[in-house]
């Protein structure tokens, strides 16, 4: 993996790569070559994109994948009703506004974004964790963008790069020992109303098969095979609620029995009131 601009003959996007390449301890091509790299992390006019140039032959080519902020729904009343399955596992009776206090949400496996997108958009709060360094640099792209469309929506979103375990078990001990980057930002989440996990979906073949983007995040993140783990850690924070959000057929995470469980077209969301 390396970092370039593109245009490369642009000053600003050279600096900002060179930069990005610095921050991510990747090589910096002053052109994008592709001999030897699987993937390119991408500086362009507009965003930050990901080309995979290599490797796998079943995601190599094709469009660039980017944080798009335009793939969930997040403004239409259709996209922000209540009476979809997330907004019903995480507990929203009704969108919040600037009245009464929004819910508190620790998204602990962001990805590309998308449901810390949608329940920001919904009115909670939402910290949103990430832990592979590229992945989180692409989604800090995608969530300025979205900020600076919709300042007001997307202010209550906020970003870190951490393994989610180690938030856990620094907010269940009244946020001891936290690194001075997080500890101003974690206090509001102390007491979460809603820890969500989005743990890595198993592999599907066939019929169905999974789509470029998580082919490629899968290829980034693995399996998060510490799943259960994480669900573990999750336990020791004070919140309301867990919601793990799995496929519809697939086995929970965890041996205890859900509260409830929301289905939705392909997928479901097992919710573990306390």
């Amino acid at each position: 993996m390396a970092v370039c601009a593109d245009p490369p003959s642009n000053p600003t996007l050279l600096k900002a790569a060179a930069q990005i390449a610095l921050d991510l301890s990747l090589p910096f091509l002053a052109r994008p070559l592709i001999r030897g790299i699987e993937m390119l992390v991408v500086v362009t006019p507009n965003r930050l994109e990901l080309r995979v140039v290599g490797g796998d032959r079943q995601i190599r080519g094709g469009r660039p994948l980017f944080v798009n902020t335009c793939a969930r729904d997040t403004t239409s009343p259709a996209g922000r009703r209540v009476k979809q399955p997330i907004a019903k596992a995480i507990g929203l009776k009704r969108v919040q506004d600037d009245c009464g206090r929004p819910p508190t949400v620790i998204d602990a496996t962001a990805g590309w974004g998308m449901d810390s997108l949608l329940l920001t958009s919904l009115g909670c709060h939402v910290l949103a964790v990430e832990r592979h360094k590229v992945l989180y640099t692409l989604l800090q792209d995608g969530i300025l963008r979205a900020k600076t469309q919709q300042p007001k929506t997307f202010a209550n979103l906020t970003l870190v790069h951490a393994d989610a375990q180690t938030i856990f078990h620094r907010v269940g001990q009244c946020n001891a020992g936290l690194t001075p980057d997080l500890s101003h930002r974690i206090p509001a989440f102390g007491q979460p109303d809603v820890v969500y996990l989005d743990p890595m979906f198993p592999p599907r073949r066939g019929k169905g098969a999974e789509t470029k983007t998580m082919r490629v995040l899968r290829r980034l993140v693995g399996n998060d095979d510490d799943a259960s783990a994480m669900f573990n850690a999750a336990l020791s924070v004070p919140r309301r609620r867990i919601v793990v959000k799995r496929p519809l057929r697939a086995k929970p995470i965890t041996q205890l029995e859900p509260t409830v469980t929301h289905n939705g077209k392909s997928m479901r969301y097992d919710v573990y009131v306390v």
